[in-house]
């Protein structure tokens, strides 16, 4: 087979649209906490900052597919980068008048931005390497995502938690106009990191709409032998149609996790300036994972039972969060971090397997499973504000319960005892 070739500038040019693209999703980790607080919310409240993100990348999912079949990639992630943009430039009114339906106006232009501008990038991720080490996470798109993660969280929620404990104990005191002052103090915390990232993404959406991007329109033509391929039969297997359930579990899984870590970490006595850098532990946890990944997959491993192992440890660390107590509970909420880590590249692949000419189509199906991170966390919230934070856990263990069997629906046959592994 004919090895792919990909240059220097469009790996750059990749892995820095992917690096914006993890700043932006996992500040959610930062914002949740932060909004809660400023905007005096309960758990369940609190989880309209997820539901109003990942509803709108789901709901861009499909149409964004046709959007790019009348424009040119570039466009794509221009248009999406603008998106974003604007997503974050309404945080400043928001954060101004501290007005929580506002925040969730910015939050749906950054999800539907951030959908558009994944799927327009998506082609030139997938030139990246072959698609056998796509679940290893050897590819930038991941690194970058979680490195951008790390930084975003530790970057951002340094600015909006910086003396928190002390206001959040100055509200506590205080009543009426004294108090609400207080809160818009709070609050305005925030117009100068999201106006910041508001200029960013839109230097960078100018930046990519300049930038000589080859066509990927020959690599995307297809063989006769493809073309022979029944290819409409595998838009039935029970393969493509149970990964889309089951990517729907994880991320709302994943975004529970890492969504609920820095208030479960202030609730069992940690002060905000110690939670507020727990999302990071997470996103650390998860970057190990892909680079672990990385080496063992698909050499040592296949895909399937990194994915099993994968799940496995989801169930060991869910059932352990809610056993234990205070900070070890929290560690094992961020080792979800390391269990989750190669669940999505190694579903979407198995479950992609001989789409030939539905491809895009099926890409663009399994895309739509991010609505778990809406609809989910707004579950766990409520069983938060009902039971509390540790128990509502629980939620977690029949997410990777599913993924586990999913895992093992999919796994290869054995071979000979000492022959190596599938």
């Amino acid at each position: 087979m004919k090895q792919k070739k990909f240059y220097a500038p469009e790996t750059v040019t990749v892995g820095a649209l992917f690096f914006i693209c993890g700043f932006v999703a996992w500040l959610n980790a930062t914002i949740i906490p932060f909004l809660k607080v400023a905007c005096e919310l309960s758990n369940f409240q609190s989880y309209f900052v997820t539901f109003a993100f990942y509803l709108a990348y789901a709901a861009v999912a499909l149409p964004s597919l046709r959007l790019l079949e009348k424009t040119d990639a570039r466009s794509g992630m221009a248009m999406g980068l603008m998106a974003m943009s604007a997503g974050a430039l309404i945080f400043v009114p928001a954060a101004l008048l501290r007005t929580y339906p506002l925040f969730l106006l910015g939050l749906l232009a950054s999800g539907a931005g951030l959908g558009l501008l994944q799927a327009a990038a998506g082609p030139y991720a997938a030139a990246l390497g072959a698609a056998e080490s796509a679940p290893s996470c050897r590819s930038v798109t991941n690194i970058c995502s979680r490195v951008a993660g790390v930084a975003g969280t530790l970057a951002v929620g340094g600015i909006l938690f910086y003396k928190i404990d002390s206001f959040e104990a100055s509200i506590r005191i205080t009543e009426g106009v004294s108090r609400a002052a207080e809160l818009d103090t709070l609050a305005h915390k925030a117009v100068f990191p999201y106006l910041t990232i508001a200029l960013m993404l839109a230097a960078a959406a100018f930046v990519v709409k300049s930038l000589p991007l080859p066509s990927l329109s020959a690599g995307e033509k297809r063989t006769e032998q493809e073309k022979d391929t029944p290819d409409v039969a595998t838009l039935r297997l029970p393969r493509f149609w149970l990964g889309l359930p089951t990517l729907f579990l994880y991320v709302g899984a994943e975004v529970i996790s890492v969504g609920s870590i820095s208030l479960y970490g202030k609730a069992v006595g940690m002060s905000f300036e110690v939670a507020k850098a727990l999302p990071a532990c997470w996103l650390f946890a998860a970057l190990l994972g892909c680079l672990l990944g990385a080496f063992v997959v698909p050499k040592y491993i296949c895909m399937e039972r990194a994915l099993a192992a994968c799940a496995a440890l989801g169930v060991i660390f869910s059932v352990a969060a809610v056993n234990a107590t205070g900070w070890l509970s929290v560690a094992f909420v961020a080792l979800l971090g390391l269990s989750g880590s190669l669940v999505w590249p190694s579903v979407f692949s198995l479950s992609m397997k001989k789409m030939g000419k539905y491809a895009k189509l099926g890409a663009a199906i399994l895309a739509t499973g991010v609505a778990g991170g809406a609809l989910l966390p707004l579950a766990y919230g409520y069983l938060a504000d009902a039971v509390g934070y540790r128990q509502a856990y629980w939620i977690l263990l029949p997410c990777y319960a599913a993924i586990l069997l999913y895992a093992a629906a999919n796994l290869p046959p054995a071979k000979g005892k000492n022959s190596k592994v599938a």
